[in-house]
């Protein structure tokens, strides 16, 4: 029988066209929801575990991300990255640069890997190796001074005035 042979005018035909049509599209649907999409099956339903259920889903509740942890004093949300390298000088950009790396930043300020250690408090100017000579050179505070396992030293440093986008994205 040819497609020519078949009336399309008349309504039981087109009809059973349109069902054996919805009926095809209903099955693709279903089969993947089935086969794409699998559902767990469902856990027995003691009293633990409706209880772990429910302490989880309170913890999932904090955004971290968002809200940060308690115990976390920073203002800025902070970005590893490659290592730039950096020259450190005093305050007053009159000391020898010292070459340093940038381990860590954030709007907020730099964590940076030096060799000596440098004490709390203490102000230091920085700018990357690669800075052209008309980048002003940025200011930092010195907040801690661990040692670290290679021997040298990181340092959580506080801009004294954030600086501008530009230069920051100098920094990595």
């Amino acid at each position: 029988m040819s497609l020519g042979a078949i009336d399309f005018t008349s309504w039981t035909t087109l009809l059973v066209g349109l069902g054996l049509g919805l009926l095809a599209a209903i099955g693709v649907y279903v089969a993947g929801r089935y086969l794409f999409n699998p559902r767990e099956a469902p856990a027995e339903e003691d009293s633990f575990n409706l209880n772990v259920r429910h302490e989880v889903a309170e913890e999932e509740e904090v955004d971290m991300f968002m809200q940060g942890a308690g115990s976390d004093r920073r203002r800025a949300l902070r970005r590893g990255g490659n290592p730039v390298a950096v020259l450190i000088t005093d305050a007053a950009c009159k000391a020898e640069a010292q070459y340093g790396y940038v381990l860590d930043r954030s709007t907020g300020g730099l964590c940076l890997s030096v060799k000596g250690q440098i004490p709390e408090g203490t102000v230091l100017s920085v700018r990357t190796t690669n800075a052209p000579a008309t980048v002003p050179w940025v200011q930092l505070e010195v907040r801690n001074c661990r040692k670290m396992n290679s021997g040298e030293y990181e340092l959580g440093c506080k801009f004294l005035r954030t600086p501008p986008w530009s230069v920051l994205l100098l920094f990595g």
